[in-house]
C-alpha cells in the first residue's frame, strides 16, 4: 500500500524547516555583517587592540576600498596600475614587548584573491617590526606573478625550516632600515605562522638591530591590478601573543 503524507503534514514541516534556516541565516549573520568601509587611504577600523588599515601609502596609486567585518574578516577592491607598491591593507596589533619577554606570536590565514591577468603584481605578507622601525621581517603566504618567488637585496640563506615552514630563501636589504624577507617553498592560501619563531630565528642569526617585538601585521602588498577592480579578501584570520607577564591579545 503506497503512503502518501497529507497536505498539512508536508506543510507543517516546510514550515519548520524555514524557521530552523532562518534561525541558522540569523545566528550566522552577525559574523559576515559589515562594520565599517572606506574608500580614504588612510581609513582604519579599531577593535579592541587590533586595528585593520586600509594603508595606501605608496606612490601614483589608484583606487582601493576596504570593507571590514571585523579585525579577522576584512576585503579590499582595489584598481591600480604600474610599478611600485601602492598599498598594504593588514590587520595590526603592537606587543610592544622585549623578545626576552615573549612567550608566542602567531596567526593562522584564510586569503582569496581575484583571479589574475598579465600585470598584476601582489603578495600576501605578514610585517614584524622591531622597536623604532629598525627592522622589518616579511613572511610571504601567497603572491602573483606565480613560480618561484625571489626576494630583494642579498639572499643571506635558503631551503631553512623556521617554525615549521620551509623557505626556499631569505633576503636581506637596506633601504634605510633592516628589511628580512622570508621565501617559502610553497605558497598557500591558507596556513599557520609561527611569528615568534621567526624573530628568534633572526635574533639567534645577529640578523635583528633591535630584538624588541614591536607590531605584528598580516595583509596584501598590492602593486598592481592592471588598471581593473578586483577584490582581495581575508576571509580568516586568528592572530595572538603573549608576554611572559600575562599580558597579551587575540582574535
Amino acid at each position: 500500500m503506497k503512503y502518501t503524507k497529507s497536505k498539512s503534514v508536508v506543510v507543517a514541516r516546510l514550515a519548520l524547516a524555514v524557521i530552523v534556516i532562518a534561525g541558522l541565516l540569523g545566528l550566522a549573520s552577525p559574523a559576515q555583517a559589515q562594520v565599517y568601509s572606506t574608500c580614504d587611504r588612510w581609513g582604519s577600523h579599531q577593535q579592541n587592540d587590533w586595528t585593520v588599515y586600509n594603508n595606501i601609502w605608496g606612490e601614483n596609486y589608484g583606487t582601493q576600498c576596504l570593507t571590514v567585518n571585523s579585525a579577522n574578516s576584512w576585503y579590499v577592491d582595489a584598481n591600480h596600475n604600474g610599478g611600485g607598491i601602492k598599498s598594504y591593507p593588514n590587520t595590526s596589533v603592537s606587543p610592544n614587548t622585549p623578545l626576552s619577554q615573549m612567550a608566542n606570536a602567531g596567526f593562522t590565514y584564510d586569503t582569496s584573491s581575484a583571479p589574475a591577468s598579465s600585470g598584476d603584481w601582489w603578495n600576501w605578507t605578514a610585517d614584524l617590526w622591531s622597536a623604532n622601525n629598525q627592522d622589518e621581517i616579511m613572511i610571504f603566504t601567497s603572491w602573483y606573478p606565480q613560480g618561484p618567488a625571489g626576494g630583494w637585496g642579498q639572499q643571506i640563506a635558503s631551503n631553512v625550516t623556521v617554525g615549521g615552514i620551509l623557505y626556499a630563501s631569505v633576503w636581506q636589504a637596506d633601504p634605510g632600515w633592516n628589511v628580512l624577507q622570508f621565501i617559502p617553498a610553497n605558497q598557500n592560501d591558507k596556513g599557520h605562522v609561527d611569528a615568534l619563531a621567526t624573530w628568534q630565528w633572526a635574533t639567534q642569526q645577529g640578523l635583528l638591530r633591535n630584538t624588541d617585538f614591536s607590531t605584528m601585521q598580516f595583509g596584501l602588498e598590492i602593486t598592481s591590478t592592471s588598471g581593473q577592480q578586483k577584490r582581495y579578501s581575508l576571509n580568516e584570520y586568528h592572530a595572538w601573543w603573549t608576554n611572559t607577564s600575562g599580558g597579551g591579545s587575540g582574535i
